[in-house]
Parts: structure tokens; sequence; C-alpha cells
């Protein structure tokens, strides 16, 4: 399981650099994850677009060393690459390391009075009809 993972990983980083960064940013991504199995709720649709104009790259994709974030575009930004199901000693879990880190920032966006994403559970896992 985690060679396939590794192997999708330098997939998704070759297809990147090889696309370069503001095609990769103009996409749209179904953030559909094998490591969740059978879902109870759809993946969720997700626009570079709409974030890369104002949020840092480094807000949501991180990489820390020694305390710092130093993440760049090398690293991939595949979060099941480093992030198990489970939660694993500090590193929190896939699900949750997803809504701490969308949620999170929608809420915190929102009480700053900012326009802002979803923060309700149907709002970013659509169901088709």
């Amino acid at each position: 399981m985690r060679q396939k993972i590794l192997i999708l990983f330098i997939a998704v980083v070759t297809t990147l650099m090889m696309a370069g960064s503001v095609m990769a940013q103009e996409e749209v991504l179904k953030l559909e994850h094998q490591a969740f199995g059978d879902r109870q709720r759809p993946a969720v649709t997700f626009s570079h677009a709409k974030h890369y104009e104002t949020i840092a790259c480094t807000d949501c994709h991180h990489f820390y060393e020694n305390g710092k974030n130093v993440w760049d575009e090398s690293r991939g930004a595949n979060c099941a690459a480093c992030h198990q199901l489970k939660a694993e000693g500090k590193k929190t879990g896939l699900m949750k390391a997803f809504h701490e880190n969308c949620v999170g920032c929608h809420r915190k966006a929102g009480a700053e009075g900012k326009k802002t994403g979803p923060v309700i559970c149907g709002e970013c896992h659509v169901k088709s009809r």
C-alpha cells in the first residue's frame, strides 16, 4: 500500500513539475484519497484558482524541519504521502488534517470578516443529483 502511495506521489509531483506551477494552480481537483476507502460523503472538489490569489501555498502545504515550514513545490502536494489515515505520534490523521486545514482556515477568515469558503460538511462534500 505504501509503495502504491509513493508511486502515485512521484507521478503527481512529476506531472505538476512538467505542467508548470501556473497551470497546476488553475486545476480543479477532486480530493479523493484511496486511504478513506468507503466514504460516507462524496469527495471534495477543490479549486487552486480560488485560493492561489488570496493565500500563500504554505498556508496549506507544509513540511516541517526544526519547527519551520520548509515546503516548496519540489516536495509535492499529496497530503496522504505524509499523513496516514490514523494519527501517528505527533502527525495528525489524514481526515483531521484536511478538516483542520480547510475548515479551520475558512472559520478564521470568517471571524476576520473576510470572504470565505464553506464550513458545513454538505457544502464541501456535495452530493451529485
